[in-house]
């Protein structure tokens, strides 16, 4: 076979169909297309009537993934894809990563045995409420069988809950709903920063990773001012439906 006619390899990797290219990023051929249409991704290249995909739809599909996770909008990618050279693309998927599900962390985790974490409220954790503590973010199963808490806080919390007569599934599902409403104020936290960050003609990096930074315990404080004033306000009104 003639040299010419075969494709060097790094070329070769690059010609993926919509089919390959979603089984390569895990993004469904029905979003690759809307993303196309949206003009996040460039058309693929024609090769007769197929068309393929590289390098540069694998690497967009990858940040795209990552900020849509953190609650990015269509229009806040598009600006970040006009705005950021493709060479900062792979630190801007760092920042976001880093900022997932940790705006508002600051303590370090703890390990502990699955048996030590069950004897902790008396038998009561079962398999089925751990696994729904680890959906929420609040735990992590790890590959030799023992459990990470992300919060020991929040750990001492369901305790002394737990104390007073709760059941540890009602606990857990107490803070499921403070998980999911504080990932909704915190992703609301990026958009706006994001907004902001994207306002200018370029995109920084490092001070995007330098803002968010400073924004984390920014954020925290908001949320622990707020909440004693909520909270009494939502305790005023029960009592005066129940009075």
């Amino acid at each position: 076979m003639n040299a010419a006619a075969t494709p060097p390899a790094s070329q070769a990797e690059q010609d993926l169909s919509v089919e390959g290219l979603a089984a390569h990023t895990g993004v469904t051929v029905r979003n690759i297309r809307a993303y196309t249409t949206a003009g996040l991704l460039p058309p693929p290249r024609l090769r007769g009537r197929l068309g393929l995909y590289g390098d540069e739809h694998v690497q967009r599909l990858g940040l795209i993934r990552e900020l849509r996770d953190q609650g990015f909008g269509i229009e806040a990618i598009r600006r970040i894809f006009e705005r950021a050279p493709a060479s900062s693309w792979p630190d801007l998927v760092a920042v976001a990563r880093s900022v997932s599900g940790s705006l508002f962390a600051e303590e370090t985790p703890v390990v502990v045995s699955s048996e030590a974490l069950a004897a902790k409220w008396n038998g009561q954790m079962t398999p089925a409420l751990l696994a729904r503590a680890v959906k929420a973010g609040l735990m992590r199963e790890l590959p030799d069988g023992q459990v990470q808490m992300l919060s020991p806080a929040l750990g001492q919390v369901a305790e002394q809950l737990a104390a007073l007569g709760l059941p540890l599934e009602a606990a857990i599902g107490m803070q499921e709903t403070m998980a999911r409403t504080l990932r909704t104020v915190a992703r609301h936290w990026l958009r706006t920063l994001a907004d902001s960050l994207l306002g200018g003609d370029a995109i920084d990096p490092t001070r995007t990773a330098q803002l968010l930074e400073k924004a984390r315990p920014l954020a925290t404080g908001a949320v622990q001012a707020a909440f004693p004033v909520i909270l009494q306000q939502e305790l005023d009104t029960l009592l005066r439906k129940t009075a």
